[in-house]
């Protein structure tokens, strides 16, 4: 039986009884087919009971923990826990560790949608009851009061995710609170201290290392696979699993197939909002009032605990709100004007000390780096910090747009979002309302151009090709021969005139529309008198009579003295109905 056993202690892969009685059973066989040949008694095979308790008098405890599951368990299940009191002030010691949540949960709502092609979206939605995924849990957990300063919900356990832990950590919960309409505990901001991490893909990084260093803190690296480094938060797991987790719609069990009468997937019917709200009211209401039987806290709740150290020894100083907005928050790089910082495209910052900074002659006005970095708080977007080039001291600048104090990003983004959503029947009538108005307007306008005959800068598509039409029709353009004894174009109106046309109009700058004829040497031009009313009308009416009867009288001596083989040149006169040009 010995033999058999050892044979099987020689790899940590926990054989049963079963697998060493096989063996045992061969090893007999063998010793008895040797017994017959030397005409002994042959051996009896013991039973599965008699090797169990042979074995157990062989190794003790914690030698079978090494024997079956190896020197690693060994030291986490057999080893000896911490019984000191690990921290006396709040924010002195904490420990982070991530958890992946033994749930199912609609994957649309947690992140994983808005990383899918629209093709996918498309073929995937009408299957979006089956699409599930599991999520990570984030805890930052102070070892004074055993109260978690910080929870995160992530489905990508990266640096961004524990950077967003921490920057919860070092600010007030109150938003929570009332967000989700709790009465318990929640604790103050408070600075960091001792940061206790492992290898988790999202805590041992640069990053958040930087970040830790950064806000003043120490980070500690833990063994690998050995939660009595960090026995709170491993503990702390345990108690959120067997109270709340358990409950939870899509819960699969601590390890596979650990509910085989329970369809996880298809009760995976949480959001991450909603369960986000439910891990919330948790920390706040009901685990602060429960009654904690841990080192330190001999069955103390750590409400009463907290309010103990706060009002005995109080907690670590918060950070300084510029410098925790420069190692924990979002940075952007834009470019400083009057009006100040722009970051997301619309969201402004400005203060005296930054208009003051940006004139500087001896720094950022001399500086030929123009970009500023802002760092903004995506929790509170009430200020911000920029940094300027050449400037040694960052600058505290407030929010220009009202209506976004005490809002996070987020919640900005989903306001602006919701004042531009509008429905389509909405959207219809008011862009058919603008098109009317304006057809509407220009033809007014247009109408109003023709009536009163404004001109135009420009000439239109139909008019240049009415034009074009015209001239490329084989149409010949003969240019006009100046009359003689009339005034060169640009000389009627003026106040001394050249050649023979003189002003008879008394100061009237009008235009007669006619043909002029050269007339006889010997006989005059009769020019019709031109309607216009009054006094005018009547001296130029006197005038005209005067000018016929000396007419007559020259046409008659002309007509005597004339040879009868000539034939006397035919004279046009001015035209008797001429139009006056405006």
């Amino acid at each position: 039986m010995t033999d058999a056993i050892n044979k099987f202690a020689q790899e940590p892969k926990k054989n049963s009884i079963a697998n060493i009685h096989n063996h045992l059973r061969t090893l007999i066989y063998t010793e008895n087919e040797r017994r017959r040949a030397n005409a002994l008694p042959e051996l009896d095979v013991p039973s599965a009971t008699t090797l169990a308790h042979h074995q157990a008098q062989l190794y003790s405890p914690t030698e079978a923990v090494i024997r079956d599951k190896g020197e690693r368990a060994a030291r986490n299940n057999r080893g000896r826990g911490s019984t000191d009191i690990p921290a006396l002030l709040i924010g002195e010691a904490t420990e982070v560790d991530e958890n992946k949540l033994s749930l199912i949960t609609v994957a649309k709502f947690c992140g994983l949608w808005q990383r899918l092609a629209d093709p996918d979206k498309l073929a995937l939605n009408v299957l979006d009851d089956e699409i599930r995924t599991r999520l990570i849990l984030l805890v930052l957990l102070d070892l004074a009061t055993r109260l978690p300063l910080a929870w995160v919900i992530s489905d990508q356990p990266r640096a961004e995710a524990t950077i967003a832990l921490l920057r919860m950590a070092t600010r007030d919960k109150t938003r929570e609170k009332l967000r989700y309409g709790c009465t318990g505990l929640v604790a103050d901001a408070v600075g960091l201290g001792v940061v206790k991490n492992d290898n988790g893909p999202g805590l041992r990084n640069g990053p958040v290392k930087a970040a830790i260093l950064g806000c003043g803190g120490v980070s500690v690296d833990v063994r690998t696979y050995s939660p009595t480094d960090k026995p709170f938060i491993e503990r702390h797991f345990g108690t959120l699993e067997s109270i709340l987790l358990k409950i939870l719609h899509g819960y699969t069990g601590r390890r596979a197939g650990e509910l085989p009468g329970y369809d996880a997937h298809r009760a995976g019917v949480l959001d991450i909002d909603l369960l986000y709200e439910l891990i919330s009211v948790f920390y706040i209401d009901e685990l602060p009032s429960m009654r904690h039987y841990g080192v330190g806290m001999w069955g103390r709740r750590p409400a009463e605990v907290y309010e103990e150290i706060n009002r005995t020894r109080g907690a670590l100083a918060p950070m300084d709100p510029d410098l925790r907005r420069i190692h924990l928050c979002w940075e952007e790089q834009v470019t400083p004007t009057d009006e100040g910082v722009r970051v997301y495209y619309g969201i402004w910052f400005n203060s005296d000390a930054l208009q003051e900074a940006i004139e500087d002659p001896q720094g950022y006005a001399t500086s030929r780096e123009r970009k500023a970095s802002v760092f903004v708080d995506p929790d509170n977007l009430s200020e911000a910090t920029v940094v300027l080039p050449r400037t040694a001291a960052p600058i505290r600048v407030q929010l220009q747009t009202s209506i976004f104090a005490d809002m996070t990003v987020n919640e900005a983004l989903n306001l602006i979002q919701e004042y531009r959503r509008e429905d389509p029947t909405t959207t219809q009538i008011h862009e058919d309302r603008l098109a009317r108005v304006r057809l509407e307007r220009a033809r007014l306008l247009d109408t109003i151009g023709v009536e009163k005959g404004l001109s135009r800068s420009y000439v239109t598509r139909d008019e240049i090709k009415a034009k074009a039409r015209t001239l490329f029709r084989g149409a010949r353009v003969i240019p006009s021969e100046r009359i003689p004894d009339a005034v060169v174009a640009g000389q009627i109106t003026a106040e001394r005139p050249d050649g023979m046309v003189f002003d008879f109009s008394d100061g009237d700058s009008g235009i007669l529309d006619g043909t002029a004829a050269e007339a006889a040497a010997d006989e005059q031009v009769v020019m019709d008198v031109i309607s216009v009313p009054g006094e005018r009308q009547e001296a130029l009416q006197s005038k005209k009579q005067t000018v016929t009867s000396h007419s007559k009288k020259a046409a008659r001596k002309g007509a005597l003295n004339a040879q009868p083989e000539q034939t006397q040149a035919e004279v046009f006169g001015r035209p008797e109905q001429n139009k006056r040009l405006k």
